[in-house]
């Protein structure tokens, strides 16, 4: 429950804004079926799901990736000539 209420980031927010909004306009025009569209971005944001799960999409960050030129650029130094 305490890692529902952190890492809130903008998309967090823009899903549970999204998912209001369209709660208030199933409410304001009496078509109830955007209330399974709300569901589910009330779902996303509050369990911080998306589209390709929980940080899916994220890179993984790890120094173990080889780095394709190095040892063949030189490194720039200003004052050597």
């Amino acid at each position: 429950m305490n890692n529902l209420l952190k890492n809130w980031d903008s998309g967090r927010i823009i899903r549970l804004i999204l998912s209001i909004a369209l709660s208030i306009y199933a409410i304001v025009s009496k078509d109830y079926g955007f209330f399974f569209l709300a569901g589910l971005f009330l779902l996303q944001a509050v369990f911080n799901l998306s589209c390709c799960g929980a940080g899916g999409c994220a890179s993984s960050g790890t120094d173990s990736q080889n780095q394709v030129f190095k040892g063949e650029i030189e490194e720039y130094k200003p004052g050597k000539k």
